[in-house]
């Protein structure tokens, strides 16, 4: 048994028991996570996963207690890195932040431009993620960080900040007939085909708001990436309610932007941190970058008050 068996079956968790995309968020290949894996079953004389035709099918109920002391042996171990890390005398070292793909392309390149002009010598890594996977690695040590926009999923050492508010915008394309429309209804917008930017909550909003009034629209697009669902819209495919942040006037010029607060509620984004993981001194940096109130005595007493909630 190895640190990177426990890794692998770990993983396979979050990415719902797909080997090869383990093997693309670990940078190997799938041969090597199968085999490990197996390898590790045997070592123990039992099986983890369930297969059908060679491919992970689901986790067996003794696998569900070792996946569950597995991820319990990595946190131990990162928890332990983070500590002889932190007495290190230079201010170098790692920085891993899971967020979600909105804020990994909108919010935080223009953080991470700061932050790396006052600490050169740390190393950043960014994990765009969705909400659930967020929570996964942040409870496995993984990350030192989250950002996000939910605090649905934070419940045991997972704690989050409230940092700042968003709104929400209705994207067209220029000249789109909604446009002569200064307080689109929702029955308005479902005259029109809705393109879903799908890490994001803000299209199924629609869609539910729509199926609850008994409405439907004519027809859905699904895109992974705010700036493939912008390309959408702006060839007239469509039309598709965003996070005001993903739109910016002058970088989107075939795209109009209209107000739809009489519709969506405002909402928040958060700062998640594992109350048990070790943060050097570059995280509260970091965290006070972005959100200059979060001090990292700030942060220390939300984490208390986590611990007696």
């Amino acid at each position: 048994m190895n640190i990177q068996q426990l890794r692998y079956i770990c993983e396979a968790v979050r990415c719902d028991l797909k080997v090869s995309k383990v093997a693309e968020v670990l940078h190997t290949s799938q041969p090597s996570v199968s085999t490990q894996i197996r390898l590790l079953e045997e070592e123990l004389g039992l099986s983890i996963f369930t297969r059908q035709r060679n491919r992970l099918a689901s986790i067996t109920p003794v696998g569900e207690e070792i996946i569950e002391r597995a991820r319990r042996a990595l946190l131990e171990l990162s928890e332990i890195r983070g500590l002889a890390r932190a007495h290190s005398a230079d201010e170098s070292g790692t920085l891993v932040i899971a967020a979600s793909h909105t804020q990994a392309r909108f919010r935080l390149p223009a953080i991470l431009r700061r932050f790396v002009d006052q600490y050169p010598k740390v190393h950043v890594m960014i994990r765009p993620e969705s909400g659930r996977q967020i929570t996964d690695i942040l409870r496995a040590g993984e990350a030192d960080l989250g950002v996000l926009s939910s605090s649905k999923e934070l419940h045991g050492d997972l704690f989050g900040m409230p940092f700042q508010t968003y709104r929400r915008v209705l994207l067209v394309c220029r000249r789109h007939p909604l446009l002569k429309t200064p307080r689109p209804s929702f029955k308005d917008i479902a005259c029109y085909p809705i393109i879903l930017y799908e890490p994001s909550q803000s299209g199924s909003m629609v869609l539910a708001t729509l199926e609850k009034l008994g409405m439907q629209a004519p027809t859905v697009l699904k895109g992974t990436n705010a700036d493939v669902v912008k390309a959408y819209v702006e060839q007239g495919l469509g039309v598709s309610v965003l996070p005001e942040l993903v739109f910016d006037a002058k970088r989107d010029p075939g795209l109009r932007a209209i107000n739809v607060d009489h519709l969506f509620p405002v909402s928040t984004t958060f700062v998640v941190l594992n109350r048990k993981h070790y943060l050097r001194a570059y995280a509260y940096a970091f965290i006070e970058i972005l959100a200059p109130e979060l001090t990292r005595r700030v942060v220390q007493d939300y984490s208390m008050r986590a611990l007696g909630a």
